[in-house]
């Protein structure tokens, strides 16, 4: 039975300072290993963006959503593989995957960039969208505590590829005592690792496509998902 299979979590130069590729790059080499689609989720505005705070709201939005639209375009003829958006939102050191706002939403509400973490989960479910932890056990020199939300959280990254083994461990352990669906994905920078290094290339996988990330959401929170970790 054939399966689809989507990378969550990555970054490119359109949006995030710490990625070397661009969005389109991702393409070829993930339809190679045999995935169906990616989710572009680059750092937003309380992360480590490449994007200017002195341009306007919109301009600000417009770069951001720069390297998605590109990728989205180069697919959208294409019926094996798709191209979907996220966000990647930082509160005090610890990540969140954000699906279901989109752009025409982040246009409309400037006030996202102050919200505190509670606030946009409060958002995320009003459009019935997902809120994932990302890499909850992550201690770098730039993350200087953990920090974990059970209460405003709908699923935890469970396998991450920038991560050590017993910070996926724990992270597996956290989803499991408080019962939450559990998701994966590389935290890929570069398009050249997938090929260069598969072992690390993490994602989910289902038995039908992915329509939409309101699809994606709504099978990740009644846990109808399969983790794909190399």
């Amino acid at each position: 039975m054939k399966s689809f299979k989507y990378e969550t979590h990555l970054h490119t130069i359109e949006g995030s300072a710490c990625a070397v590729s661009k969005a389109v790059d991702y393409i070829e080499v993930y339809k190679r290993i045999g995935y169906s689609g990616i989710f572009v989720t680059n750092h937003f505005f309380g992360g480590n963006t490449c994007v200017p705070q002195n341009l306007t709201w919109k301009e600000r939005i417009e770069m951001y959503c720069r390297g998605y639209e590109l990728a989205f375009e180069a697919c959208k003829n294409d019926c094996d593989f798709k191209v979907f958006f996220g966000i990647e939102q930082t509160f005090d050191g610890d990540d969140y995957l954000i699906f279901g706002l989109d752009k025409n939403w982040l246009l409309s509400h400037p006030e996202i960039e102050f919200m505190n973490h509670q606030e946009v989960f409060a958002a995320v479910n009003e459009v019935n969208g997902l809120m994932i932890q990302a890499h909850p056990f992550r201690l770098r020199n730039y993350i200087q505590a953990v920090h974990l939300h059970p209460r405003e959280v709908h699923a935890v990254e469970i396998y991450n590829g920038g991560n050590k083994a017993e910070e996926n461990e724990l992270a597996a352990l956290y989803a499991k005592n408080f019962h939450f669906p559990c998701t994966s994905g590389t935290d890929i920078h570069n398009a050249n690792l997938v090929l260069e290094n598969p072992g690390i290339i993490g994602g989910v996988e289902f038995d039908s496509p992915l329509e939409d990330v309101f699809d994606f959401a709504a099978r990740v929170k009644s846990n109808h998902v399969r983790i794909v970790k190399n």
